[in-house]
């Protein structure tokens, strides 16, 4: 308990610091870190060259393959970063962010089933939220708890700074239903290795284990299916990208083919930004033996 206290702390002193001094500086400084974390860290680097390899085989040379994991090192070190400033980034918000196909859900909220945002560590991943804050529509996200509960809890206070409601992962489903009958928006984040939960699906060319989960609370609730991303331009300037509603698939296998439509957004949306997606995860692993197939 006296570690996790010792983090919370030298955390916060940490992005206290980074609050005061200019964005581009406090940038910088977590670009470094990252950068830091890319050579110290053996294992998430070779699992990145892993991953690149996976998605783009020899199509890349592996100069640009490095750049590319550097750079999603540096990614995911500001996305950190960003989640820390969310209060100097609200105070600016409008002037912050552009966004594109705000239609979409707009549209989708006017039938009054609720939106699924369909989401993914891409970018500025924790500020998708900013669309649902600036159009003043209720949003929720389903996030994992961390194990030190006073970064957790000061976590939770920073995402509800932009009206976000975080819904535990664990026992999920439920709260997710209500939000999504009351017509709010709710983030599912589809890109992360899903175990034995999970549907057999390609991604990359590659089958890897990846949750239904929007397609059967859309299947559930009539919702709708939007994916949605935050790229990021440059510390503290930020582009939504709203795209058009997914609809369910037909027929039997609607499950598994509506998840594959998922995915292939989604890779399309990496394959434009490939340096700010996380590539240090472990995306493909092998198949747990309870695994449901498509």
């Amino acid at each position: 308990m006296m570690v996790y206290l010792f983090e919370f702390y030298a955390v916060e002193a940490l992005f206290f610091i980074l609050n005061l001094i200019p964005l581009p500086l406090s940038g910088w400084v977590i670009t470094r870190v990252g950068d830091l974390y890319y050579y110290v860290s053996s294992k998430r680097r070779n699992i990145a060259f892993a991953n690149l390899t996976i998605a783009y085989g020899d199509t890349l040379s592996a100069d640009r393959k490095r750049r590319i994991a550097r750079k999603c090192f540096e990614s995911s070190a500001l996305s950190i970063l960003e989640l820390f400033l969310i209060k100097k980034i609200k105070k600016n918000a409008p002037g912050r962010f552009t966004t594109t196909g705000k239609q979409y859900y707009e549209e989708a909220l006017s039938r009054g089933k609720g939106v699924i945002f369909v989401a993914s560590h891409l970018g500025a991943w924790e500020y998708i939220a900013f669309a649902g804050h600036l159009s003043q529509v209720p949003h929720g996200v389903i996030v994992k708890k961390i194990k030190n509960t006073y970064l957790d809890k000061m976590i939770d206070r920073l995402r509800r700074e932009i009206d976000t409601v975080p819904i535990p992962k664990v026992n999920a489903i439920r709260q997710t239903l209500v939000e999504l009958h009351k017509n709010f928006t709710v983030a599912v984040v589809i890109d992360q290795w899903d175990g034995s939960d999970g549907m057999w699906i390609d991604f990359f060319g590659k089958i890897t284990s990846t949750t239904s989960l929007p397609a059967r609370l859309s299947k559930k609730t009539g919702c709708a299916l939007i994916p949605i991303y935050c790229l990021r331009k440059k510390v503290g300037q930020y582009d939504i990208q709203v795209l058009p509603e997914v609809p369910l698939s037909n027929g039997p296998n609607w499950e598994p083919e509506t998840t594959r439509r998922l995915n292939e957004i989604l890779e399309s949306k990496i394959r434009e930004y490939p340096e700010q997606w996380s590539w240090g995860h472990r995306r493909w692993k092998q198949k747990p033996l309870t695994n449901r197939t498509a």
